[in-house]
């Protein structure tokens, strides 16, 4: 099982997955969207292709800070969304007034990740990146740990055939 955590001092919301089946061509996820105490939890279970799931996991962790970005396997199922954190238009602790780049004081580049369940995939059998969702903002390192936690899930299957 691989969490990823909104990345604040009380973090309430967080995106659970884990793998439940693995084989040459395919594998099967249950993903869980947390929302802390004000909704009830949501999750579905999903299958895609295997070449596909290592794809998207490659992608998440080549995210660039200043673009926007639309991970999804070809399979539906789950799309992930990255929301630039801070723009040009905007510099935490200055507002909307742009101060010249040698005076910024850089804190910890953050990526605002916006997770969509397929729900038309599921009750009309098509595909559609409408559903569910959760939006937390995190870190490069927590993103880091989640994939490789997850690569080892995935070998964890491959080993015990």
């Amino acid at each position: 099982m691989a969490i990823l955590k909104d990345d604040s001092s009380h973090p309430s919301c967080e995106v659970e997955l884990n793998i439940l089946m693995v084989n040459e061509e395919s594998v099967k996820f249950r993903i869980e969207f947390r929302f802390g105490p004000a909704f009830p939890a949501i999750n579905t279970e999903i299958y895609c292709l295997k070449r596909d799931f290592l794809q998207l996991l490659e992608d998440i962790t080549q995210l660039e800070p200043a673009y926007l970005s639309m991970l999804e396997p070809h399979d539906p199922g789950l799309c992930i969304y990255h929301i630039p954190h801070y723009g040009e238009y905007f510099f935490p602790g200055y507002g909307i007034f742009q101060i010249p780049k040698e005076e910024r004081e850089e804190a910890e580049q953050r990526y605002k990740l916006v997770f969509v369940l397929d729900a038309y995939e599921k009750n009309h059998h098509g595909a559609r990146e409408c559903g569910p969702a959760l939006c937390i903002i995190v870190t490069m390192e927590q993103i880091r740990v989640f994939i490789t936690t997850l690569r080892e899930q995935v070998k964890k299957f491959k080993s015990k055939r």
